[in-house]
């Protein structure tokens, strides 16, 4: 099942990250307006990204894009307002075309873009890499780029067949680092190795792929950098990798940060390096309640002590109580209803 196909209240890490990329921009909105910004994303049937996007921040240029035929035509039934545009286009076609599209649509001079890039297949990461290098040529200052990409280590071997004695885990790093290498070639840090080759290691070399290629779009004898933001890595079925960054001019990158207050935002990555991990188990309501009473005042031990229970969703508590503490704001409160 691909992550389009799947029910977005079975999704809630899908769902905290989302919401703290919408966090993000209302933080961005300190540096620039973005109620006359373009959203351009593949947002899936729902459309529930261009939904919160124009709840929250008042944009009304929307495009939506995916390379299914059936997944458009939900999408224009799902749009949110009548200037949501839902097209049938790649990824690449989208990068390649931007301006024709954007023209087309009747957004021909837009303040600024966003663009989120939401892959899910992890045998064109290379492709997609090179995608984001293409995306941020065609790009000005003060556009912001999101893109998510499978960071699961699992992604990178072909299925044993039946019957096939196990990789020792040695061999199956040494497999894994092969084909990423061949995937991502140039932009794949010198240092990684099979060892890197793990949940934390791989999603790491991955963002420092991804700033390799933001490196040779916009090299250092430019006038624009791209400045990370975010990144964070979280299970949807699989390990994703989500990263966040705009971007600006290099004179005025820190004046930047600074007017964002990125500082005092838990989920900041200014550099590439940096990680952070998003555990979000599935809790009762009364589980969530009884946590967001106490989330700020008591500690881990204690919480967990008086819950009676040590792990959720094959998560430890203490371990998702330290990210929680974080992140609180956002988990979705999801509701069965009878209509």
């Amino acid at each position: 099942m691909s992550g389009a196909s799947i029910p977005y209240y079975l999704r809630p890490h899908k769902s905290v990250d989302r919401r703290l990329f919408l966090d993000l921009l209302t933080r961005f909105e300190r540096w620039k307006p973005l109620a006359e910004y373009v959203y351009v994303s593949m947002g899936a049937y729902p459309l529930e990204d261009h939904k919160l996007v124009h709840r929250h921040l008042g944009i009304t240029r929307l495009i939506a894009f995916d390379l299914e035929e059936l997944i458009v035509a939900r999408q224009k039934f799902n749009k949110p307002i009548e200037t949501c545009h839902c097209l049938h286009k790649k990824s690449g076609e989208l990068i390649s075309d931007l301006d024709a599209i954007l023209s087309a649509c009747s957004f021909p001079e837009p303040e600024g873009l966003i663009v989120w890039l939401d892959y899910t297949s992890p045998g064109q990461l290379g492709h997609q890499v090179r995608e984001f290098e293409a995306l941020l040529n065609k790009l000005r200052a003060g556009d912001l780029v999101r893109v998510t990409v499978n960071a699961q280590p699992s992604a990178l071997l072909e299925p044993q067949l039946p019957g096939a004695i196990p990789l020792l885990v040695t061999d199956k790093q040494e497999r894994q680092f092969k084909n990423l290498k061949s995937r991502i070639g140039e932009f794949l840090p010198s240092e990684t190795s099979p060892k890197n080759m793990t949940q934390e290691g791989l999603p790491l070399a991955i963002s420092k792929s991804f700033g390799a290629a933001a490196l040779k779009a916009l090299p250092v004898t430019g006038d624009n950098i791209f400045c990370p933001l975010s990144i964070i890595r979280y299970a949807d079925g699989e390990q994703m990798l989500s990263i966040t960054g705009a971007i600006v001019p290099r004179s005025d990158r820190s004046a930047f940060l600074e007017r964002l207050d990125v500082q005092s935002w838990p989920f900041v990555s200014t550099d590439w390096s940096e990680v952070h991990r998003l555990l979000v188990p599935t809790l009762t309501i009364r589980e969530r309640l009884f946590l967001e009473k106490g989330i700020m005042s008591k500690n881990p031990v204690d919480l967990v002590a008086e819950l009676g229970f040590g792990a959720a969703s094959d998560i430890k508590m203490d371990e998702f109580l330290e990210c929680y503490r974080r992140y609180y704001r956002f988990y979705p409160t999801l509701l069965s209803a009878e209509i």
